[in-house]
């Protein structure tokens, strides 16, 4: 599990979320993994551990695909 503190680029047409650029590329040893804050061995255990180490939301996960177009939507509607 990794954590990604990037910034926002408000546009809807980059929806690839794991390029946009870090807030702080000198705490990231790669910035394409992002900060490794642990390591498991199911999605179960990944979610619990996102809860408890960043505060992570369980009702406001999406899978990676699905983030981008959530971005889209989130720059139209700031934008609009």
């Amino acid at each position: 599990m990794s954590i990604h503190d990037v910034e926002d680029l408000n546009d809807e047409s980059c929806r690839d979320l794991s390029v946009f650029p870090s807030l702080d590329p000198g705490s990231e040893d790669d910035p394409g993994p992002g900060r490794v804050i642990g390591h498991v061995q199911d999605p179960a255990e990944a979610l619990e551990l996102a809860e408890r180490t960043t505060g992570a939301l369980p009702q406001r996960w999406v899978n990676h695909g699905v983030a981008g177009e959530d971005y889209a939507d989130f720059v139209r509607a700031k934008n609009s």
